[in-house]
C-alpha cells in the first residue's frame, strides 16, 4: 500500500499546482483501522477524473507517474 500512498500524494501535488483540491480532513481514532486498498484506489481515480481538465504538460507529467507506477 506504500507505493499507493506515494503515487496517491504526488498525483494530488501535481493536480494542486494548477487546479484547487478540496480535501476532507477525518479524524482518526485509536480503534480506526487503516483505509483499504480500495479507498485509495478510489481516491486516485477520482483525482484522474481531473486529468482532462489539466495543460498539456501537467497531463503528460501524471501519465508518465501513471506508466511508472503500473497504473
Amino acid at each position: 500500500m506504500a507505493s499507493l500512498d506515494l503515487l496517491e500524494r504526488k498525483l494530488l501535488k501535481i493536480i494542486s499546482e494548477t487546479d484547487p483540491v478540496r480535501l476532507k480532513r477525518q479524524r482518526m481514532t485509536d480503534h480506526k483501522q487503516r483505509e483499504t486498498e480500495d479507498e485509495q484506489r478510489l481516491r486516485i481515480g477520482l483525482l484522474l477524473r481531473r486529468l482532462d481538465k489539466l495543460p498539456e504538460e501537467k497531463r503528460q507529467e501524471v501519465l508518465n507517474l501513471l506508466q511508472w507506477f503500473n497504473w
